[in-house]
């Protein structure tokens, strides 16, 4: 599970929920999704702020390459493979893809009184793709054989949109997306995994066969799995912003060693899992054991230095250990020295357990060896902290990311 891969929007141009972008964005890079080059609808304001903002190559939500010489290719050769099916001269075929007439009473509302995103998730038997995602030789070829139409004027999501069965759509969307996942090495994603999710995962060349059988889920688990429903379920991004996501760009270096971890923890989880609820319940027992690991990580280093140094005084333990050595070496109170220090409650006291009460005239010499093994100590709590696998999720809540940690 790489953790400098990008990700590939599927199926539509226009993300619906800013927070998933967020979402998304926690565990990608960037994310690219299908635009065409002519009349792109416009993203909504909260979601255009994230064109400009720019991640560590190019805007964090960019255009994917559609008129790349490998995504040509991919449509040429579905027009071959839809060719050979429909010379095959299968009678289902034409009549499972053709032209069908909507039943008005299914919905019980007009178009007009829908939105753009109820029309898309209603249960309409069709599906409209914006025809300047695709080469004009593949639109022509869907038009001249029925496979596609011009979607009625009240229906329709804008003039540029052809309509068509959405088995086929689903088809010809997922097989752009493969191909440009695989020219720019993206990994594809969907705001809709429940009616656009089935086909993430299928090889390009099986994908129009997968349609027409209806495709099914392997019930796979993996790293991926358990990083997606983390953050589409146990976090709220808020008060996360555009500016926010590009500072946790320099968490490169932790976002792959918690993604890494994350794959050693799916490999714990039995390799296939079809039933949603004992997934759900797998995943949500595998997150809690991540969180209580994590916050243990950050207990441990909470404690230790305020046990070692006080409250206040984490940020500059170096100064500290100077003026308690200083006052050993003198002869000084080195709880006196501690509390003068603004660190009342330094143990009086004790030292990382160790008793340092210590009167004027006793031995420097063991005071300082006190004072560097506790601070050596408290250095060697604190990189570990630094090298956890989970020191991510720190990251994230220092940018303002809350998680659900029981469920």
């Amino acid at each position: 599970m790489p953790s400098d891969v990008d990700a590939l929007n599927y199926p539509y141009i226009r993300v619906r929920s800013v927070d998933w972008l967020k979402r998304t964005l926690l565990i990608f890079p960037h994310v690219a999704r299908m635009t065409p080059n002519n009349n792109a609808p416009a993203d909504d304001p909260e979601v255009n702020e994230f064109c400009w903002h720019t991640g560590s190559r190019g805007p964090l939500l960019r255009s994917a390459d559609l008129w790349a010489p490998h995504v040509q290719r991919a449509q040429t050769e579905l027009i071959y493979e839809l060719d050979g099916l429909l010379q095959a001269r299968d009678p289902h075929l034409r009549e499972r893809f053709e032209k069908r007439n909507p039943d008005r009473r299914d919905t019980g509302q007009t178009a007009e009184h829908l939105t753009l995103w109820e029309r898309r998730l209603s249960d309409r038997p069709s599906f409209q793709i914006h025809r300047y995602k695709m080469l004009d030789n593949l639109v022509g070829y869907l038009m001249k054989n029925g496979l596609a139409w011009e979607p009625e004027a009240q229906y329709s999501d804008g003039p540029e949109y052809i309509e068509m069965n959405p088995r086929l759509g689903e088809a010809l969307m997922a097989t752009l997306a493969v191909a440009c996942a695989e020219n720019e090495g993206l990994q594809v994603v969907t705001e809709f995994p429940k009616l656009h999710g089935e086909l993430i995962g299928t090889p390009r060349n099986a994908i129009l066969k997968t349609c027409l059988e209806d495709p099914k889920s392997s019930g796979q688990t993996s790293g991926q799995q358990v990083a997606e429903f983390l953050v589409y379920r146990r976090c709220d991004v808020t008060a996360l912003t555009a500016e926010r996501i590009v500072a946790l760009k320099s968490e490169r270096d932790a976002l792959a060693d918690f993604r890494g971890r994350l794959e050693d923890l799916a490999a714990t989880l039995p390799a296939t899992i079809h039933s949603e609820v004992t997934l759900d319940e797998r995943l949500n027992d595998l997150l809690n054991d991540i969180f209580q690991e994590w916050q243990s990580d950050q207990a441990n280093l909470s404690a230790y230095a305020r046990r070692l140094f006080g409250e206040g005084a984490l940020d500059e333990p170096g100064k500290l250990a100077q003026k308690l050595v200083e006052s050993a070496i003198k002869g000084e109170s080195v709880a006196g020295v501690a509390t003068g220090a603004g660190t009342a409650g330094v143990a009086g006291a004790h030292l990382g357990g160790l008793t340092l009460g210590i009167a004027a005239g006793a031995a420097a010499g063991f005071v300082v060896a006190v004072v560097f093994r506790a601070i050596g100590a408290w250095g060697e709590t604190k990189t570990a902290a630094k090298q956890s696998p989970f020191r991510y999720l720190t990251a994230l809540q220092d940018q303002g990311v809350t998680f659900s940690l029981t469920r």
